[in-house]
C-alpha cells in the first residue's frame, strides 16, 4: 500500500514528522517498508509554461516550432516533435541550463536552422513515469513560471506500507489516517458524505440473486458526461503516488475513491447494459471477456455482475469488455458493492489475476461504505466531466451483512497477557479512538467493534489493540517467573539440531523451502499422484502440498546456480505430506533432503577441480549415520527411482525397511530444470536417526592385531555391500575391522567380472592369534564367498 503523506495529512492533523510517523506506524504493526519522495528533485529551471503558437518546421515535417510564454513577458522559441503539442497548452518547460533526471543538460541549440531555447518535457523526461507518449499536459489553471516541482509538490513523502492480511481496513488513506490519529493523538477530518442533486431519472433495477455472496449492491447512473474532460493534475499525481496511471476520467475517479476510502468501484457504459443488474453465480461454462482482453470460462462458484442477457463483470475482480467505457461513452453506471470475503478468497488467483479490487475484497471491505463511495465518486465525476446524477439503486440483504460481535472485555486480561498495567482511562481512550463502542462494566467493558474492523472478534484481539496503540515499546523486558525442573531428556536421543550441525560440519548449508509446490513439476519428478491440493493456494505454482523435499531443493539449487554459485551443497529437514490412495488418510513424515552439485572441494590453487559424484553423496550419508553409533544398520541397495538415473540410484534400508533413496538426478529432469551440471540427491526419513546406541566401555586388548588382505573375483552385478555383509557374518568373533580398498577391472580379470580387495584386521582380547587360526578363518571366508557368490580367489 503506497500512501502519499500530503494526502494522508488532509485526513488527519498531527504534529508528528515524517520520520516519527513512519516509526510509530511500524511499531504499531503497520510496517513502513520504505519512505521516498513523490518524484525527482527537479531543477527549478523546469517551470510551467504556455505554448502560444505552433508552426511547422520549414526543414523537417515531423518537427514543430513553438513559441512559449513562461510568465516573464518574453517569448521563447522551442522546437518540439510531440504529436500532442498545440497552442494554448500549458506544459513543463526546461530552460537552458536546467539538468533533467539522467543528467540530461538543456542548452540553446540550433535544430535544422531554427534556434531552440529550451525543451518541452514529457512525464518520462521529468522522471515521473518510466515511459510516456507526448508531452506533459497541465491544467489550464497552472500558474506560469512556477517550478514544476513546486506545482506538483514533488517533495511530498510516500510511505510504502507492508500490511498484514487482517488489516484490510488500512487499504485506503482514510483507514491509515484513523490509525495515525489514534497513535499520535491527532485529529481526524470529518469526511462528510457529499450530497448530489438529482437531475436525471436514469436508473437500473438491481436484483441480488446471491445475497450470501453479495449482500449489498449500490449503483447510480450519470448521464451526459464529457469523456474528453482532462483528469485534474492533483488527481493524476495522487494516483501516480499510489502506483496507478491515469486512464480516463471515470476510471481515474473510481481508482481515486478506492485509494482514499478503501472501497473498490467500477464504471459501466450505461447504454450497453441490457435491462438491469443481476448479481448472481455464474452458469457452468459461461464465457466472459474481461477488460484486459482475456476470455475466461466460468464455474458456478464464480460470482458475476450480469444484465438480463449475459455476465458483464467478474464480481470484485474485473469488469467485462462488453460494457467497457470508451471515448464515445456519454452515460455511465457506477457500482459499489460489498462482497463476502469468503466468496472472493482465491477467485482471482484461479484465473491468474490479482487486481487492486480483489486484493481488498479478499481482506474485507467496510460493509457500510458503499453509499458514501457512490456519492463521493458522483461528485467528482460531475465536477470534472459534468453530467446529471440519477437516483441511487440500493439492493441490500441485511441478514447476510456481517454483524459486529459484542465482546466482554475483562480489563485484567491486559496485564495477564501483556505483563503491564495500562490505566483504565488510557484503555478507554484507545478503544474510542479506534471507533469501538465501549460500555463500562464492573470488570471492564462491553465492546462492539466498528464495521471496518473485521479482525476484531474476541477479547484477546482487544488486548492486542490496546498493546500496540499504547506502544509495545512501553512493555519493558522482564525475566519470566520459572521453577527449574530436572528434564526428562533421554541420553540416547539425537536432536534435530545435532543432525543439522553435522550437516553443516560436512560443508552443507541449510535451506528452508515452502511446503507448497507446483503440482505438474512434482508429478513429473516423482511420478506419484494423489498430492494433497490446497483449497486457497497463494499462487498457481504453489497449489499442492509437497510429497518430497526435492522440488524445493531443486528450485533453491537453480537460484544459487543462476547467481554464479559454482559449488552448491544444501540440505533441508522438514515434513512431507502424503495421502493414502485407498483410505485417503493424511500422513506427515519428517525427512532429511540433500542436494549437491559442482566441485568436491572449494576452489583452491593446490589441486585441480574435481566434480562431485555418487560416492561423495554416499560418503556424506555414511558420516551422518555414524551419529547413531550403529552405522552398520544402514544399508545401501541398488534400486530405481523415477527422479534418478537408473544406473546411479540406491535405496537406503534400515532394519530391512526402506527409508529413502540417493542417486544422480535423471537426465530428463536435469534437462527439464535447465541444469547444465550433474546433480545428486538424497532423501530419507529422520526417525531412524533420532536414537543412538549408548557407548559401552571395553578394555583395550593387550594383544597385537593381525592383518590379512583378501582379493576375490565376482560377477559385475554383485553389490559390494552384499560381499561385505557376508564376510562379517562368516568371520569369527576376532574380526575387528573390514575395509574395501580396491576394485579392479582390466587385464587378468575375466569379462563381466570385477576384482574386490579387502583388508581384514583380527584381534583377540585373551590371547595371541596364531597364523594357522588366521589362515583357517580366511579359507572359511573364501569357501562361503564361493558358495554364495561364485567368488574366485585372485592371486
Amino acid at each position: 500500500m503506497l500512501v502519499s503523506e500530503s494526502w494522508l495529512r488532509e485526513w488527519v492533523s498531527t504534529q508528528a514528522g515524517s520520520e516519527a510517523l513512519s516509526e510509530r506506524l511500524t511499531l504499531a504493526g503497520l510496517e513502513v517498508e520504505s519512505v521516498d519522495t513523490a518524484g525527482p528533485d527537479l531543477d527549478r529551471r523546469v517551470i510551467v509554461g504556455e505554448v502560444t503558437a505552433v508552426t511547422r518546421h520549414s526543414d523537417a515535417s515531423q518537427l514543430q516550432v513553438c513559441t512559449v510564454d513562461i510568465g516573464d513577458h518574453s517569448i521563447h522559441p522551442i522546437v518540439c516533435g510531440a504529436k500532442n503539442i498545440r497552442a494554448g497548452l500549458k506544459t513543463a518547460i526546461a530552460l537552458p541550463g536546467a539538468v533533467l533526471p539522467g543528467s540530461n543538460a538543456v542548452t540553446v541549440r540550433t535544430i535544422r536552422g531554427v534556434r531552440s531555447e529550451g525543451m518541452i518535457c514529457s512525464r518520462e523526461e521529468l522522471g515521473l513515469e518510466e515511459s510516456s507518449e507526448g508531452i506533459l499536459e497541465l491544467d489550464e489553471s497552472a500558474p506560469l513560471g512556477t517550478a514544476i516541482g513546486d506545482y506538483l509538490d514533488l517533495r511530498d513523502q510516500r510511505f510504502r506500507l507492508e500490511l498484514t492480511p487482517n488489516r484490510g481496513d488500512c487499504l485506503g488513506i482514510v483507514g491509515v489516517a484513523r490509525e495515525v490519529a489514534t497513535l499520535t493523538g491527532g485529529r481526524l477530518a470529518a469526511g462528510a458524505t457529499p450530497e448530489n442533486r438529482l437531475t436525471s431519472r436514469a436508473a437500473l433495477e438491481v436484483v441480488l440473486e446471491a445475497p450470501a455472496e453479495c449482500p449489498r449492491y449500490v449503483g447510480r447512473a450519470i448521464a451526459g458526461i464529457d469523456m474528453s474532460a482532462k483528469t485534474p493534475d492533483w488527481m493524476v499525481e495522487r494516483l501516480r503516488r499510489s502506483g496507478m496511471r491515469s486512464i480516463n476520467v471515470v476510471v481515474d475517479v473510481t481508482n481515486y475513491v478506492m485509494h482514499e476510502l478503501g472501497q473498490p468501484m467500477h464504471g459501466f457504459d450505461f447504454s450497453k447494459i441490457e435491462g438491469g443488474i443481476r448479481v448472481r453465480m455464474a452458469k457452468k461454462g459461461e464465457i466472459l471477456t474481461l477488460l484486459d482482453g482475456n476470455t475466461v470460462t466460468l464455474e458456478p462458484e464464480n460470482l458475476v455482475i450480469a444484465d438480463h442477457q449475459n455476465a458483464i463483470a467478474l464480481a470484485g475482480i474485473m469488469g467485462g469488455e462488453s460494457t467497457a467505457i470508451s471515448s464515445d461513452t456519454r452515460d455511465i453506471y457506477l457500482e459499489a458493492a460489498y462482497f463476502s470475503p469468503a466468496a472472493m478468497l482465491g477467485r482471482a488467483r484461479r484465473f491468474g489475476m490479482q487486481t487492486d479490487a480483489s486484493h481488498r475484497f479478499e481482506r474485507g471491505v467496510d460493509s457500510q461504505l458503499q453509499l458514501q463511495a457512490i456519492e463521493q465518486a458522483t461528485a467528482l465525476v460531475i465536477r470534472i466531466a459534468g453530467g446529471h446524477a440519477g437516483p441511487i439503486s440500493h439492493a441490500v440483504e441485511k441478514s447476510a451483512l456481517p454483524k459486529a460481535p459484542r465482546i466482554k472485555f475483562d480489563e485484567s486480561e491486559i496485564q495477564r497477557i501483556l505483563g503491564i498495567r495500562v490505566p483504565s482511562a488510557t484503555t478507554a481512550a484507545i478503544l474510542a479512538d479506534l471507533g469501538m463502542k465501549a460500555t463500562r462494566t464492573d470488570v471492564g467493558w462491553d465492546v462492539v467493534p466498528p464495521s471496518w474492523r473485521h479482525d476484531i472478534q474476541a477479547s484477546h484481539d482487544l488486548v492486542e489493540e490496546v498493546g500496540r496503540c499504547h506502544g509495545f515499546d512501553q512493555i519493558l523486558p522482564r525475566a519470566p517467573n520459572t521453577e527449574p525442573q530436572i528434564g526428562a531428556h533421554r541420553e540416547n536421543r539425537i536432536s534435530l539440531d545435532e543432525i543439522k550441525r553435522a550437516m553443516v560440519y560436512l560443508g552443507f548449508h541449510e535451506a528452508i523451502t515452502y511446503s507448497f509446490v507446483e503440482p505438474e513439476s512434482q508429478q513429473q519428478l516423482l511420478d506419484r499422484g494423489n498430492a494433497i491440493p490446497l483449497q486457497n493456494p497463494i499462487a498457481d505454482n504453489m497449489s499442492v502440498m509437497r510429497q518430497s523435499l526435492w522440488p524445493g531443493l531443486l528450485e533453491a539449487l537453480k537460484t544459487n546456480l543462476n547467481r554464479q554459485e559454482e559449488r552448491v551443497r544444501l540440505f533441508e529437514a522438514g515434513q512431507v505430506f502424503l495421502r493414502a490412495v485407498e483410505s485417503g488418510r493424511y500422513t506427515e513424515i519428517g525427512k532429511l533432503g540433500i542436494i549437491l552439485c559442482g566441485n568436491q572441494r572449494p576452489r583452491q590453487w593446490g589441486e585441480e577441480a574435481v566434480e562431485c559424484d555418487f560416492f561423495d553423496l554416499k560418503g556424506c550419508l555414511e558420516s551422518i549415520f555414524t551419529l547413531t553409533g550403529q552405522p552398520g544398520k544402514f544399508e545401501f541397495r541398488q534400486s530405481t527411482n523415477p527422479a534418478m538415473h537408473p544406473q546411479q540410484c540406491a535405496s537406503i534400508v534400515f532394519g530391512n525397511r526402506e527409508i529413502g533413496h540417493l542417486g544422480k538426478l535423471h537426465p530428463v529432469h536435469q534437462r527439464d530444470h535447465d541444469l547444465e551440471r550433474a546433480v545428486y540427491l538424497a532423501e530419507f526419513e529422520l526417525s531412524p536417526l533420532c536414537s543412538a546406541n549408548l557407548p559401552v566401555f571395553s578394555e583395550i586388548s593387550k594383544f597385537p592385531s593381525v592383518h590379512r588382505d583378501l582379493s576375490v573375483m565376482v560377477d559385475e552385478g554383485i553389490p559390494v555391500q552384499s560381499v561385505l555383509q557376508q564376510i562379517r557374518a562368516t568371520a569369527g568373533p576376532h574380526l575387528r575391522k573390514l575395509e574395501l580398498f580396491d576394485i579392479y577391472r582390466g587385464s587378468n580379470v575375466k569379462k563381466n567380472k570385477k576384482s574386490l580387495a579387502f583388508s581384514l584386521t583380527f584381534q583377540s582380547e585373551s590371547s595371541n592369534l596364531i597364523s594357522l587360526e588366521m589362515e583357517a578363518e580366511i579359507e572359511k571366508i573364501i569357501k562361503v564367498l564361493n558358495e554364495v557368490f561364485g567368488a574366485e580367489m585372485r592371486t
